[in-house]
């Protein structure tokens, strides 16, 4: 059948089995792999902006460069991959199936098919007695399987093989980076990174995603509780502190129960519907009690405020916002950086310091800020992921490592012996194999001289 006689179908399929098709793939996807590790993903549009220019900028996020992994084009070459792996396993394997079948083997051996095979050996037998079938069971049993006996009109062949599974080790292999693929692309449709910072004793029910600039609560269905945090450091003795390990004690809850509690750390995490809460990062939030005192009156009030919040100043149309607070501003101690906000004003932002009351004076204001409580709350920092995929790739990767080892250690060899039925005649052997030769070699010359040596004691045995 030519070219113009096949239907769509035909055509389709020599397509997506071809060749050609799979080395383009690969290497398109190695190239791109490349342009996403040069690329930083994920990053803020200020930042791609700053690096690239806005004409650049805009072409870069047309083509989705800057999540490639999650694009629908990324998604497609993935899948024209698996549709190429299907097909170039579909189209090889009948002719691998018909190799390993055991009606191949199982037949007298005959002059045609003894000139296909590549180790041929004859023996002459000059005496009646021939040789014993038993004999030759027991020299093929040692290197391969029990034998089949088939009969011809003047011979009996016997056929033994050894690892005709090993011509499936290239399906295996096939078949584990199908379902690694198929992760893949589950995990990048639909699964997600997120992350949440939890303060000790506070419980949430949502994760933080990075959609482009922006952080986008995700509910997960359940609330976890940080019940504690707790951070270890190196004994040193010197002044900087390095931090051996720090962990987290969780707690699952659903309709107000508690329902699981795990103490995760770097690399231990929490597994739950899912989800899994993986410890990444760890910091303290810190509460000031502010004192705001008039100048024209003893009157003094204290407001509450933690950092990143904003609070209004009473009698007044000012907001003071608590930018960070500082351990150490040297050579001042402890301090705060605040922004003032009043009406058809420019925010002022100044530092207030815990251990001079005194400071804020010079700002010359109605009011004076001073710091009057401070404290502190640790909270740790999750990162939590959902790959539905995952447990695919795992099953890949364990079918990967089971196909390389059935390739490259094993090996399918075929073994035939002709004996004459009625004594006179020689004894034909012939042997193949799918691979490691010299090995089998090796195997076929012991089988040899074990017939020889057979043959000859049996000649011995009728000359007496």
């Amino acid at each position: 059948m030519n070219r113009k006689e096949k239907g769509f179908f035909d055509i389709a399929f020599d397509f997506f089995r071809s060749l050609k098709l799979t080395i383009f793939l690969l290497i398109l996807l190695a190239i791109l792999s490349i342009i996403g590790t040069l690329i930083k993903q994920n990053a803020p549009s200020e930042e791609y902006i700053h690096r690239y220019g806005i004409q650049l900028y805009n072409v870069l996020e047309f083509f989705n460069l800057f999540d490639m992994y999650h694009s629908w084009w990324f998604s497609a070459i993935l899948l024209l991959l698996v549709v190429n792996l299907i097909a170039c396993s579909l189209h090889r394997f009948p002719g691998t199936w018909r190799q390993i079948s055991r009606e191949s083997g199982e037949k007298e051996l005959g002059e045609s098919m003894l000139k296909t095979l590549p180790y041929v050996e004859r023996i002459a037998l000059s005496h009646s007695r021939g040789m014993k079938e038993d004999e030759v069971r027991s020299l093929l049993k040692r290197g391969l399987k029990d034998p089949h006996r088939v009969e011809g009109e003047s011979s009996i062949t016997f056929y033994s093989e050894k690892g005709g599974f090993s011509r499936l080790g290239v399906y295996i292999t096939h078949l584990s980076i199908l379902l690694i693929l198929i992760g893949g692309i589950a995990g990048s449709l639909f699964g997600f990174r997120g992350f949440v910072n939890i303060l000790e004793g506070e419980t949430v029910d949502h994760v933080a995603l990075r959609v482009k600039d922006k952080d986008v609560a995700k509910p997960i269905g359940f609330s976890i509780r940080c019940d504690d945090f707790r951070v270890t450091f190196y004994d040193l003795k010197r002044p900087e502190k390095i931090v051996k390990e720090y962990m987290s004690d969780l707690t699952v809850l659903e309709n107000g129960k508690e329902v699981l509690k795990k103490t995760i750390e770097v690399n231990h995490p929490l597994h739950y519907k899912g989800l899994a809460f993986y410890q990444s990062s760890y910091g303290a939030i810190h509460d000031l009690a502010v004192g705001v005192r008039w100048r024209d009156r003893k009157e003094k009030v204290l407001l509450k405020v933690s950092e990143g919040g904003t609070v209004p100043i009473p009698n007044t149309s000012a907001f003071l916002r608590l930018l960070k607070y500082e351990h150490q501003l040297n050579p001042y101690g402890e301090g705060a950086q605040v922004a003032l906000f009043k009406q058809n004003q420019q925010p002022r932002v100044f530092w207030l310091l815990k251990n001079v009351p005194q400071f804020d004076e010079q700002r010359g204001d109605e009011f004076v800020l001073t710091i009057e409580e401070v404290v502190e709350r640790e909270y740790t920092g999750l990162q939590v992921t959902k790959d539905p995929g995952v447990w695919i790739v795992w099953v890949g990767c364990s079918l990967m490592i089971i196909g390389f080892i059935i390739s490259f250690f094993f090996s399918h060899q075929r073994v035939w012996v002709k004996i004459p039925s009625k004594g006179k005649g020689e004894i034909v052997l012939a042997g193949s194999t799918s691979k490691n030769k010299v090995g089998f070699e090796k195997k076929f010359s012991q089988l040899v001289e074990g017939v020889r040596s057979k043959s000859s004691e049996s000649r011995v045995r009728s000359s007496e």
